[in-house]
């Protein structure tokens, strides 16, 4: 082994000679100073410019003839390495499936040894458990899938978890004892309010009750004002009433006087005007009647002319 890592320096050392390019830094270094002291001061000089396109042409054409020389050698390296890493397979694929049978009988006997010693320390743990007394059950088969640190993580978690219950569970007796006293507390200030209550209400009812019977003597005065001034308003209605009923007899006396004295004038001038007409000889078609404002007029047609 030791001499073919020695054959592989000598390989790498005939190769890198091999592939050595044929352009060096030097030359190239001297290529680029010549093309630097190119210039061009003017630059709509068309001399000047092709000048310094000749350099860039040439140089570019260096860059072309190192890549192509390149690429050579890559491409026959690239060739070569596939066809070790093909040869490097074929060889493994002989060795490997062996190596995986010997590491798997490897990693059984070192599961037998690890679950081995676990049992061996179930019953410590089981002693640690049972210390928590969180009443929690667990398998062995569960204990047994656990390392020493996934042991000890999963028994503190359940103390953790213990620990936060308890608290739990006296912070819970604690809210219950707090909330008794001051269901208690709330009880005596309710009953304290309500004795308040009870005599506020009762002194309230009090004043109520002289209020309601000052109100009910009130009503009585105004109910008995209200009747002596109701019964005052009647007589005088109705005496009232008597006075307008004797003035009105007394005036409908006089209006039928009146109107019987009218009635009598009104007789009494018609007679007058009747007899008026006949002592005049009064007939519609020889006469005609000319009522005026103070008298009565009576004319007689004498003739008439017609055309």
């Amino acid at each position: 082994m030791e001499n073919q890592e020695l054959d592989l320096v000598k390989i790498q050392t005939d190769v890198e000679k091999v592939t050595q390019l044929q352009m060096t830094k030097e030359a190239l270094n001297e290529m680029v100073k010549i093309s630097a002291i190119i210039t061009v001061p003017d630059l709509t000089n068309k001399k000047q410019v092709e000048i310094a396109k000749e350099s860039r042409l040439k140089l570019r054409k260096v860059e072309i003839s190192i890549e192509k020389e390149a690429k050579g050698y890559r491409d026959v390296f690239t060739t070569i390495s596939k066809k070790i890493s093909s040869s490097e397979r074929e060889l493994l694929a002989i060795t490997s499936p062996e190596i995986e049978r010997i590491e798997s009988i490897e990693a059984e006997a070192k599961a037998i040894e690890i679950k081995n010693a676990r049992i061996a320390l179930l019953p410590e743990q089981r002693e640690e458990l049972a210390k928590i007394g969180d009443e929690i059950k667990v398998e062995d088969e569960e204990l047994l899938t656990m390392d020493n640190d996934a042991f000890w993580n999963y028994r503190n978690q359940r103390v953790t978890n213990k620990n936060e219950a308890d608290r739990l569970v006296i912070e819970k007796a604690q809210l219950a004892l707090e909330a008794e006293k001051e269901t208690m507390q709330r009880e005596k200030e309710t009953q304290e309010r309500e004795k308040v209550a009870r005599e506020e209400a009762q002194i309230e009812a009090e004043r109520k009750l002289r209020l309601a019977q000052a109100e009910a003597e009130l009503r009585v005065q105004d109910e008995k004002a209200e009747t002596e001034r109701r019964v005052v308003a009647e007589r005088e209605r109705m005496e009232q009433e008597q006075r307008e009923k004797e003035q009105k007899v007394v005036q409908e006396k006089l209006e039928l006087e009146k109107l019987e004295r009218e009635t009598q004038e009104k007789l009494e001038n018609q007679k007058k005007y009747q007899a008026w007409l006949k002592d005049n000889n009064y007939n519609e078609t020889e006469y005609k009647i000319i009522n005026g404002e103070k008298e009565i007029n009576l004319y007689k047609l004498v003739s008439v002319f017609k055309k």
